[in-house]
């Protein structure tokens, strides 16, 4: 089965509620690693097929730090606000949970990418970035002074992302406040 098929599959289980539980096998890493790395590299992105694997990789059983510096790559290339909260997502568990599971340090590329889009204009993407950062535990003190430095005002009051992203930052001040004592 080709991933546009599993992609299918996987979206056919979502809707239904059913959790899909992909294993991620050696052939269908290779598959997916070819394809995403055919997607970042062509001129015109490809969204539609990159939103497939970001889905698949997103609803796997096992991780895999393979994928990486696509992440990477991705965040460098990717403008679509849909697209960048399907690359944090999938990311969440391929580059974060894996790195604490494994003990394998995370690249400086990943954390300056997530700094940079702690400035994103949308807040929909500041605030799935605050939820990757808020997921890295102890990690998440390299973060300190960019997510002080973007807490909402008054203006949280006006759109729901600013207002859990404001819920977010509060949440991680206290979690870095009992990592600190």
């Amino acid at each position: 089965m080709n991933y546009q098929e599993l992609y299918t599959q996987t979206i056919e289980k979502l809707k239904k509620n059913e959790r899909p539980q992909i294993m991620l096998t050696p052939e269908l890493l290779s598959e997916l690693k070819s394809e995403w790395q055919k997607i970042i590299s062509e001129g015109s992105l490809d969204e539609s097929a990159l939103k497939k694997i970001l889905c698949i990789l997103d609803n796997t059983q096992n991780m895999t730090s393979d994928l990486n510096e696509l992440f990477i790559k991705t965040f460098e290339k990717v403008q679509s606000p849909d697209l960048l909260i399907y690359t944090l997502a999938a990311s969440q568990k391929h580059v974060i949970s894996e790195s604490l599971r494994t003990g394998n340090m995370i690249s400086s590329a990943y954390f300056d990418k997530l700094k940079e889009l702690l400035k994103n204009k949308n807040p929909e993407v500041v605030e799935w970035t605050l939820r990757t950062i808020e997921t890295m535990g102890p990690l998440s003190l390299r973060f300190v002074k960019e997510v002080r430095a973007i807490k909402p005002g008054i203006s949280k009051f006006l759109n729901q992302h600013l207002k859990f992203s404001s819920q977010i930052i509060e949440l991680m001040e206290k979690q870095w406040e009992k990592m600190r004592s």
